[in-house]
């Protein structure tokens, strides 16, 4: 049986080594295909939950972003903003449409020295990429939507953080060791 961990939303704040959204894996544009997620759905009443095609969506901005590693990919608005790190540690900002079909901005971020080692470290450790931690948050929460999954590091360990929506509005926060691919208990 699947040992799962469901962590409430309100009781994942401020475990993570840094307060920036980060998050995903080693999947490149070139290496290998993006497998499809389940349709995005939402109910009177409720939160909207993810506005499409999570898979779509990555494989756009790492094909946007040759040789690159998403990092980070969460709802925003109808669509999903990306994060990718190039091999140098640069992060990469996209915006791209709900079914992954357009990228809508690309922009470079600028930062210092420091920020681009936390991203090499992290991408380094990640032994599963982002879509890998998707198929596995969904197995942990079957029917809910990814609204937000990154690469981030918690308690030492780097890890993929995702939060999660069913469709009756019930939020869910989920962890998988990057290395390991194991769903982390509390």
């Amino acid at each position: 049986m699947l040992t799962v961990a469901i962590l409430a939303l309100s009781a994942c704040g401020g475990d993570g080594d840094d307060a920036s959204r980060t998050s995903s894996p080693e999947r490149t544009a070139q290496n290998s295909p993006a497998p499809a997620s389940p349709a995005a759905a939402s109910s009177p009443g409720t939160a909207a939950a993810a506005p499409g095609d999570l898979d779509a969506a990555g494989a756009a901005a790492l094909k946007a972003v040759p040789n690159s590693t998403l990092i980070s990919i969460e709802t925003e608005g109808s669509g999903w903003e990306v994060q990718t790190v190039t091999a140098d540690g640069t992060e990469h900002e996209l915006m791209v449409n709900a079914d992954g079909s357009q990228i809508i901005r690309n922009d470079t971020k600028q930062e210092d020295a420091e920020d681009k080692a936390k991203h090499q470290e992290r991408v380094k450790a990640a032994k599963i990429d982002y879509s890998e931690a998707a198929q596995k948050m969904h197995s942990a929460v079957p029917n809910a939507q990814i609204t937000e999954l990154n690469l981030d590091t918690w308690r030492g360990t780097t890890v993929w953080e995702g939060d999660l929506q069913t469709s009756d509005g019930a939020k869910h926060s989920v962890k998988i060791d990057a290395g390991s691919g194991k769903v982390l208990l509390p």
